[in-house]
Parts: structure tokens; C-alpha cells; sequence
């Protein structure tokens, strides 16, 4: 009996400690999450976003001005506002897996479809029914990685899975310049090759989601027991700490989640006016080819990179996050002026590089905030509403510029305002400071 009970005492306890065991667990939720994420969103930007490229040639052939081809790039974001909420509350519903899949092969097919556009009627049709069609797919996507991983992760999660933004402009520029030099291969023009050989891959990959991703870590295979039971556990602990608004309606009328969305509306106007803009306004500066212009842009992204993840991996180990959106705010705020103001092409080029950078550097802290203070079917639905409230701007942005340029010859005035609209919005990010539940502790 002695023996037998000394014996037990001298057991050590199996599997690895709990410091190994988050480590492991959430290296593997990240290799097998992200990178596929990053690639769908690669192409759901490049969809959105190539008909910039397009427009290098698109608006000669069809005889669009400034204002139809401005008007007809923001429509998008009116038609993804409409239905961005209903979008994100289904998939809380159905599951992810399923209604990304559905976001995908749909917007795929109407983006190819672009390539049939003859008239401005139908071009806004199109870019309005696309932004219908993809509503739903970036806020689901930031909802589903709230439930893999916990707070103090989840920045640099965020931020690694977009930078799909600038590598979308590092391969996709030099990508699109390419497919316009298709120019008159079977009778299509390049710009009708870009929407068609750019939209196929969503659909192919939109079908694949439905057997490569599971919706909650209770269902995964790739976990073993002892991770699945701490990741899961782990996460329904702060899920019970944190300050959750309790359901959709209330959520909808947070004050945090309108400030938060009023912020990047500001933002997202000259943003998207860059993302659209940005191949015209390179040539008329610099009368490069088509491809020299997507290096131009891909080099411009290169940088783009570096700062989302340099910035988001200070502001996890930090746990502050307003800081960390407002001075990428400022330094986006600066690009824009300098862009307007200065008359030499390179140094015109560098300031309007410093758009996407300090735009795209803010993604991390700021994404990570809406899941901090809000859980299950509000935090669907409080991110689905700070998206669309700031694409709001995604469609203002591009039609202002198109307006303006039409009326002076020159994006200088745009780019001037859209400039001061980004310097009120790094203000506003500095009064979202550490007062708010998700800046303080996190859990343990």
C-alpha cells in the first residue's frame, strides 16, 4: 500500500504545459486558416479594385468620362452597404463555410460579366450587383476569425490575412498591365481579358471553401484533443469576460460601433479613390506603359506590407490600439496632400505610396476592436455595420474625384479634401482611447 501510493505521487502529468500548448495550437490555426483566407481575399480585392486597370482602356473604347467611370466604380459599395448586414447575420446563422462559399462563386461570375458591358446603364448595373453579391465576405471573414482566435492574437490574425490588400496590388498590377496587352487575342480587348481571366478563379476557389474550412474549433479534425479543448475553452472564457452587448438590435445602435464605423468612412473615401485612381493618375504623371505602371504599384505594396504587419505586431505586444490606427491615419492624411500639392512626378508618386501604407497599417489594430466588446450574433452584426457605414466612402471617394476631375482637369482638389477628411479621422481615433473595455486587460 505504501509502495502503491508513492508510487502515484511520482506520476508527472502528460502533455505539454499550457504556454507550449497555446503556442502549438494557435501555429497551427494559423497555417491552416490564413493563407487560405489571405488567397480568397487576394481575389475578392482584385475583383474589386481591377477596374481601375480596366480603366486605362475600357473608357476609350466605350467613350466613358471621368464622372461614368468614377460613379461606376463607387456604385459598388452601394449595392454591398444595402445588404452587408443581412449578409454577415446569415453566415453567423448558416456558418461560414457555407455562405462564403455562395459570396464567392456569385461575385466571380457577375465580375467576369463585366467584361459584356457596352453602355455606362450597364456598367453601373454590374458594379452594383457585384458589391450586392460580395457584401458580407470581408466582415464575415474578420467575425469567423474571432472564433479561432483569442484577444491578444487576433490583431496580428487580422492583419496577416490583409495583407491580401497590398500583395493584391503587388501581383496584381504588374498582373493586370499584363492581361491588357491581350489586346484583340480572339476579337476581346485586354480590358475585356482582365474581368474574365480575374473573376473565373472566385468561383473555382468559392466552390473549394466548402471542403477546406470548418466553422468553430468544436468541429475540427486538425486539432488534437488536448488543443481543441484548450482553444475552445480559452475562448469561452473571454467570450464571459468580455463587455458583450447582448443582441443585434442592441449592438446596432452602440455608440462605439458608430464611431468606429464614422472613422473609417472617412478614410475609406480616399482610399478607394487611390485604388481606383491610382493607374490613371501614375500615367498621367508619368506616361508609363500599362505593366510599368502595375511595377510601379507593385513596388508601392512591397512597402504596404511591411508596415501592416510591423504595425499590428507592436500594437498586440502593446495591447493599445487607437495610437496604432491614428498615426497610420496621419501618415495616409499626408500622402494625400502631398499628392495634390506637389508637381514633381516622383516625389508625387512617393506621397501617394504613403496612402495605401498608412491606410492599410491601420487594419490590424482597428479590426481587432469590434470583437474585444462584442460577442456571437452582436459582433456579427456591429462589424457588418462598421463596414458598410464605411463604404459609404468606398463609394463617395471614387465619385468625388471622378466629379472633380471632370470639373477642373486635375485630381489636386480631390485628393486636398480627401486629405482633410483623413486628418478628422485621426483625431477621432485618438478619442477612442484606453476608457474602452477591448483597450485595457486582456483576459487570462
Amino acid at each position: 500500500m505504501k509502495r502503491s501510493k508513492n508510487s502515484s505521487k511520482s506520476v508527472a502529468p502528460t502533455g505539454p504545459p499550457p504556454e507550449e500548448l497555446s503556442v502549438v495550437t494557435l501555429r497551427k490555426v494559423t497555417w491552416r486558416l490564413i493563407p487560405f483566407l489571405f488567397v480568397l481575399y487576394v481575389i475578392a480585392w482584385l475583383d474589386r479594385v481591377n477596374v481601375g486597370f480596366a480603366g486605362l482602356e475600357m473608357n476609350a473604347d466605350l467613350g466613358f468620362s471621368s464622372t461614368v467611370f468614377g460613379l461606376g466604380s463607387g456604385i459598388f459599395f452601394l449595392g454591398y452597404c444595402l445588404f452587408e448586414i443581412p449578409s454577415n447575420i446569415i453566415l453567423e446563422r448558416v456558418g461560414a463555410r457555407l455562405w462564403i462559399s455562395r459570396i464567392m462563386v456569385t461575385w466571380g461570375l457577375i465580375s467576369a460579366g463585366l467584361m459584356f458591358v457596352r453602355t455606362p446603364a450597364a456598367f453601373y448595373l454590374l458594379r452594383f450587383l457585384l458589391g450586392a453579391a460580395e457584401a458580407g465576405f470581408f466582415p464575415g471573414v474578420i467575425y469567423y476569425l474571432s472564433l479561432w482566435y483569442p484577444t491578444a492574437h487576433r490583431a496580428r490574425a487580422i492583419a496577416a490575412f490583409m495583407t491580401a490588400v497590398p500583395v493584391t496590388g503587388l501581383i496584381g498590377g504588374p498582373l493586370s498591365g499584363a492581361l491588357l496587352e491581350l489586346e484583340g487575342l480572339h476579337g476581346l480587348a485586354g480590358w475585356q481579358w482582365l474581368f474574365l481571366l480575374e473573376g473565373l478563379p472566385a468561383v473555382i476557389l468559392g466552390t473549394s471553401v466548402l471542403f477546406y474550412l470548418k466553422d468553430r474549433p468544436e468541429t475540427t479534425h486538425w486539432l488534437t484533443p488536448a488543443e481543441r479543448d484548450w482553444l475552445v475553452g480559452t475562448l469561452a472564457a473571454e467570450r464571459r469576460a468580455c463587455v458583450s452587448k447582448p443582441n443585434i438590435r442592441v449592438a446596432l445602435t452602440d455608440v462605439t460601433v458608430w464611431k468606429l464605423g464614422i472613422i473609417f468612412l472617412l478614410v475609406a473615401a480616399g482610399f478607394y479613390g487611390y485604388s481606383f485612381w491610382a493607374p490613371l493618375i501614375i500615367k498621367s504623371l508619368t506616361g508609363l506603359r500599362n505593366f510599368e505602371v502595375g511595377l510601379v504599384l507593385g513596388a508601392v505594396s512591397a512597402v504596404t506590407i511591411l508596415g501592416m504587419l510591423l504595425n499590428s505586431y507592436h500594437s498586440d505586444h502593446t495591447g493599445e490600439r487607437a495610437v496604432h490606427v491614428a498615426v497610420p491615419l496621419f501618415v495616409m492624411a499626408v500622402g494625400l496632400v502631398g499628392c495634390a500639392l506637389l508637381r514633381q512626378p516622383v516625389l508625387a508618386i512617393i506621397a501617394l505610396a504613403l496612402v495605401p501604407l498608412g491606410h492599410c497599417a491601420s487594419y490590424g489594430p482597428f479590426w481587432s476592436m469590434p470583437t474585444q466588446f462584442l460577442t456571437g450574433p452582436a459582433a456579427a452584426a456591429g462589424i457588418a455595420l462598421v463596414t458598410m457605414i464605411a463604404n459609404v466612402g468606398g463609394f463617395a471617394g471614387p465619385a468625388l474625384i471622378g466629379v472633380l476631375k471632370t470639373r477642373t482637369g486635375t485630381h489636386a482638389d480631390a485628393f486636398l479634401l480627401l486629405g482633410g477628411l483623413a486628418v478628422i479621422a485621426t483625431l477621432l481615433a485618438l478619442r477612442i482611447g484606453p476608457a474602452q473595455a477591448w483597450t485595457s486587460e486582456q483576459p487570462t
